[in-house]
């Protein structure tokens, strides 16, 4: 009898099947999926957004934001940022040499920023997001989309963005968070980008995923809120090692395994909190992410391992970044929190402990490079 070969669609169907019936074991009946192109997602009734947040990332994602939308509003701290776009047209502060679009207006007035706004896009650091969200929540409009744009975790509550967001914000449609492999400077300059934007409502996910997509900025639409952002929290505490490798002159088999490594532990992690399995395999903007973390010479996460990796202290490597922020370092006590869930993170949990001091970098480099053995025997 001849075999029969399997074809995409049945593929299709049995992964499917098999997603439906693990919801239906836990309780929960699937919800249909809307095709990414439908004509019920509108983008003339998308008028205005507003970004809260500056710096160059936040400045980035104005730029592109502008391209779909007649009015864009930004929320920026920094005076001097104001009076720099309204005479040059340009962030001087954060993102120098780079035109900001004429629909692109800042302002440090939050009513008249989020004013009409249908969708509110997060670039704040994540350990003042609550204080941000809480703030500006009584001049959100009712029924607006929540977009982080940040990466990280609240410490000690231990919160993701989207929980934060939920709670202070409680007249938004959904909440949730966008990441990928993202330069902002290159972001900025139109140079090709893949992000995923994942959002509690499935057909608001979709929309804002239109709302960020240019032709060379691709954002796709996911549900798996959890899973896409503690990969964003977990990835720079994973450039911190891959940085670490690089400062004690590993070369490039060594820090391509703790990257590799690195990566399995935050799989590990985001699925102990019930992140889908499958978006780590299919969402390329998640391994992007990482990657780019670890090997770009503009990450801060990755600079500051590397400063760690030659013998700096902590506030050293810190005052080296002239202000700016290292995610990584603010995030990694998250580490505790999955030593209590008994969730093993042999790399992740040795560069917490060089950061407490607990620790020397030759003891750090010994658990980083024994952390195969450590989580085999979990």
């Amino acid at each position: 009898m001849p075999v029969r070969t399997m074809s995409r669609s049945d593929w299709r169907i049995l992964q499917y099947s098999a997603r439906c019936s693990r919801i239906r074991f836990i309780g929960i009946l699937p919800r249909a999926r809307i095709p990414f192109d439908s004509p019920i997602f509108d983008m003339k009734t998308f008028k205005k957004t507003a970004v809260i947040g500056a710096g160059a990332w936040g400045t980035a994602l104005s730029i592109i934001l502008s391209k779909n939308f007649g009015e864009v509003s930004v929320w920026a701290r920094e005076g001097e940022i104001v009076d720099s776009v309204a005479a040059s047209r340009e962030n001087s502060v954060f993102l120098p040499g780079v035109k900001i679009p004429e629909n692109v207006e800042f302002s440090g007035d939050a009513r008249r920023v989020l004013q009409g706004a249908q969708m509110v896009v997060w670039v704040v650091p994540i350990k003042y997001l609550s204080s941000a969200a809480e703030a500006f929540a009584p001049h959100v409009e009712e029924g607006a989309i929540m977009v982080n744009a940040g990466k990280g975790i609240e410490v000690g509550t231990w919160r993701r963005p989207s929980e934060i967001l939920e709670a202070a914000v409680k007249q938004a449609s959904s909440v949730g968070s966008i990441m990928g492999p993202n330069i902002a400077y290159e972001v900025a300059q139109d140079r090709y980008a893949e992000d995923i934007v994942a959002l509690t409502s499935h057909s608001d996910s979709v929309l804002a995923a239109r709302a960020f997509s240019t032709p060379s900025f691709i954002v796709r639409p996911s549900d798996d809120v959890v899973g896409v952002e503690i990969g964003a929290a977990l990835k720079n505490i994973v450039a911190l090692a891959a940085g670490f490798c690089d400062g004690m002159d590993l070369g490039a088999n060594t820090k391509a395994i703790v990257m590799a490594r690195g990566f399995q532990e935050i799989y590990r992690a985001a699925a102990s909190l019930g992140a889908w399995s499958d978006s780590f395999v299919k969402e390329s903007a998640i391994l992007g992410d990482v990657l780019t973390t670890c090997i770009s010479p503009d990450s801060r996460n990755r600079t500051t391992g590397e400063h760690l990796g030659r013998g700096l202290s902590v506030p050293e490597a810190l005052k080296l970044l002239k202000g700016r922020v290292c995610a990584g370092l603010e995030t990694i006590q998250i580490c505790r929190m999955f030593e209590k869930l008994n969730v093993k993170l042999p790399i992740m949990t040795a560069l917490c402990d060089l950061s407490e001091g607990k620790i020397n970098r030759q003891e750090c480099l010994a658990r980083i490079l024994g952390a195969r053995e450590a989580a085999a025997d979990a």
